[in-house]
């Protein structure tokens, strides 16, 4: 108990200097804040201790097992009680006491990389008594260290150990060698079984309190009930217990994971398929080549568009871009033809890298949808690692710079892709009804946009679910992303076995109530989007016939928006903080106020009053020089005092509660308006270099793929992260090189989603459906 009493002691030193780590300047001024603790807890601070508390708790129960019954032989017990000379360093691990049996002391010292302990009273020989596999290969386990076999050796040096850097937060987990224990097999001609070793991840726990998760290494016959027997609490009162163990073991593939990989076997041969009868209906209708017939625009939307002549000759394909035509008939293509090209890389691959769009798009939303994601990607970069950090004390200092807030209020980044898709459905439904005499097919209007989502949606969580836990091994990855964990805890694999459907029908961000228990949690933004979108047509009706009526309607949207916010802001206690500072406090990124729809439409909102703005005026608007100036000014200022207003906050001067309750219910509004006047201006002449510079070419094959990039970068980064042999310590550098490194991931994979997944889907809607070009 004692032991118990004074490892929480050291962690809560350990975290209590997180909260004070930037009052500490220098070594002198650790030597004090340590001696100052000392003299308030009545305890010594002292490492050596907190180690041999995890040895009571952990080591101790793996090296002396209680169901075997020592039989002696008396030639290799002499060889073994050699008693070495002892070293400064030695440290007694505690002594096991088994009843009715005769106990023969040996001491034996085991060198390891990091430590040297005395192993004392594990017998020469061991019987099994009424045990389990995994209890007779830890007693020959056992046997083996008291006889320094090398193995042996090394799988007790890849333990999980104290680390240095208690007072920089170095607590969450205690890895040891991840790869040096998987290294390690027995292979000993003696009569006992050999095996291989297994690492293992055992958390411990003080009543509902996460404390250090201490990497193990055992015998792979050893699961994670039988380890809990092992370790488990022996007491319900127990002050200190290991909480859970997840083994490292890997995993067979389920059922649902060969269905997966059997669809993804259909996709590609489908995609060889159609690629080879692309390239022979090329050569049979054209000998010309070259990049421009690669581009060949066979629809508008990936596929051939066969249309019927009114002569009864031959049906051809038109593009619409100014390639040369390519004449395919009905007759040699047929509908099984047109199918398969729906698969051709060429065809979509050529679609997706190609630069050139309409007279009448908005080049500019491409720029700023490629940089909205860089910027999602880069919050993600710092925020998916946190927990990882061996240095975590580190970010408060990171946190309180002034150039690093662009990067913690990172999720302003969401607000534009609301205020891109509310402008683009406005402006392009209303198009199309000037088009078509106000009449459009609502129920496609809905059916269009699920099936422009949701296939590459579900493939995404379909391969996330069941093939992810194929993908990588490290100490934490089977802890994340193991599809059948021990009871009581979850993974990522369960909670998309549990919700999945949520995501299916674009409920998640309502259901689970935690966001932490979402089925590809990032997909709250989609689900938000989706309801937007499901409303969105009332509002553009309105506005395209009933012009007063629409304002009306869409003024009592922003109010409702605005007193949700007002009225959470107040009950939770929201506070604008990077952390919430007490329990029932929420953060102003918490999830009950930052994934519901009814407080993040607002930005939705200004993105289709700035469409209709361009429907009605885009190529009539004349204004003076010094107002389009004005119009930037007033631009810059606001999105700036939105991502840096805060600063404050991390130097003394938080906003108070009043300031609290505006900055939270107007400021993702006020970023929508920045962002509007840069997209009206850009549009309608007046952006200028900033126009140039987000119109360029070179965002357009990018902004094609940015739907697939935006589902997969969190997958790369969490089996990229997940898979590391150890904790990150943070360095500005370090955080550079893989946001870099994430982006160039994300796009890669992404090409090859859209061309493969996303792309045949659209072409396939287009063909089936027989569906106009429209929103």
């Amino acid at each position: 108990m004692g032991s118990e009493r004074m490892l929480l002691v050291i962690l809560m030193l350990a975290v209590g200097c997180q909260g004070q780590q930037h009052i500490i300047k220098n070594e002198a001024d650790t030597m004090k804040f340590i001696a100052k603790q000392r003299y308030v807890n009545s305890y010594q601070a002292k490492a050596e201790e907190l180690q041999a508390a995890v040895d009571e708790l952990i080591l101790t129960p793996l090296m002396y097992s209680e169901v075997l019954e020592p039989e002696i032989d008396a030639v290799k017990m002499t060889a073994l009680t050699k008693t070495p000379e002892p070293t400064s360093t030695t440290t007694n691990l505690p002594t096991t006491e088994v009843a009715n049996v005769t106990e023969y002391s040996t001491f034996v010292t085991i060198v390891t990389n990091y430590t040297t302990m005395n192993v004392t009273e594990i017998p020469t020989t061991m019987t099994p008594k009424h045990s389990s596999k995994c209890q007779k290969d830890l007693g020959t386990f056992q046997l083996d260290l008291l006889k320094e076999e090398h193995y042996a050796l090394m799988m007790i040096d890849s333990y999980g150990k104290l680390p240095p850097g208690l007072l920089q937060g170095d607590i969450q987990f205690w890895f040891g060698l991840y790869d040096e224990c998987l290294n390690q097999s027995r292979k000993i001609d003696d009569g006992q079984d050999n095996f291989k070793a297994e690492y293992c991840i055992a958390g411990l726990y003080s009543g509902k309190t996460k404390l250090p998760s201490i990497g193990i290494c055992v015998p792979d016959s050893c699961s994670n009930s039988d380890l809990m027997e092992i370790l488990g609490p022996k007491k319900p009162s127990s002050l200190l217990f290991v909480s859970y163990v997840i083994c490292n073991k890997v995993p067979e593939y389920s059922t649902a994971a060969i269905i997966c990989l059997i669809f993804l076997s259909f996709f590609g041969l489908m995609i060889i398929s159609g690629t080879i009868y692309d390239i022979w209906k090329r050569q049979q209708e054209s000998r010309h080549d070259g990049f421009e017939r690669l581009a060949e625009d066979h629809t508008d939307e990936h596929s051939v568009n066969v249309t019927p002549t009114t002569n009864g000759t031959k049906p051809n394909t038109d593009t619409s871009h100014g390639h040369e035509s390519v004449k395919i008939t009905a007759r040699s293509v047929g509908l099984f033809g047109n199918i398969l090209l729906c698969f051709s890389l060429l065809i979509n691959g050529s679609k997706i890298l190609k630069t050139k769009q309409g007279e009448q798009s908005l080049g500019a939303l491409n720029g700023i949808r490629v940089i909205s994601l860089c910027w999602v990607m880069l919050g993600h970069t710092y925020a998916f690692t946190l927990t990882l950090f061996r240095n975590s004390t580190q970010i408060i200092n990171v946190l309180s710079r002034f150039t690093f807030q662009a990067v913690g209020n990172a999720t302003f980044s969401v607000d534009s892709f609301f205020f891109l898709s509310g402008l683009l459905v406005t402006y392009l439904t209303l198009k199309y009804l000037q088009k078509h005499d106000g009449k459009l097919n609502w129920l496609m209007f809905y059916v269009h946009r699920y099936l422009r989502l949701t296939p590459v949606y579900m493939m995404v969580i379909f391969i996330y679910t069941t093939l992810t836990p194929h993908f990588a091994n490290g100490p934490l990855y089977q802890y994340v992303f193991d599809p059948n964990p021990p009871p009581g805890v979850e993974s990522q694999a369960t909670y998309c076995q549990k919700y999945w459907w949520t995501n299916l029908l674009y409920i998640n961000n309502l259901y689970p109530s935690s966001i932490a228990e979402e089925c590809l949690g990032w997909g709250w933004y989609l689900a938000n989007d989706m309801q937007f979108y499901i409303i969105s047509p009332f509002v553009i009706y309105l506005l395209y016939h009933y012009f007063f009526v629409g304002v009306a309607f869409w003024s009592a949207l922003l109010i409702a928006c605005f007193g949700s916010l007002i009225g959470m802001s107040i009950k939770y206690d929201v506070t604008t903080s990077a952390f919430a500072q007490q329990t029932d406090q929420q953060a102003l990124g918490g999830g009950k106020i930052y994934v519901q729809p009814w407080t993040r439409i607002s930005t939705y909102l200004v993105g289709m009053a700035v469409g209709y703005i361009l429907y009605k005026y885009k190529d009539r608007v004349r204004m003076p020089r010094y107002v389009a100036i004005m119009g930037w000014m007033a631009a810059t200022g606001i999105a700036l005092a939105v991502v840096y207003g805060l600063y404050g906050n991390f130097h003394g001067n938080p906003l108070n509660e009043a300031a609290t309750v505006i900055y939270t219910t107007l400021s993702r509004f006020s970023w929508a308006v920045a962002l509007g006047w840069v997209a009206f201006a850009c549009s309608t002449g007046y952006g200028g270099p900033v126009n140039s510079l987000l119109s360029w070419s070179f965002w357009i094959p990018l902004s094609r793929i940015n739907y697939c990039a935006y589902l997969l970068h969190p997958i790369i980064m969490y089996v990229f992260y997940y898979s590391l042999p150890n904790m990150i310590y943070f360095t500005d550098l370090l955080l550079v090189y893989f946001f870099i490194g994430n982006i160039v991931l994300s796009y890669a994979a992404a090409f090859i989603l859209s061309v493969s997944i996303e792309a045949p889907f659209m072409a396939l809607e287009k063909l089936l459906l027989n569906r106009d070009k429209s929103v």
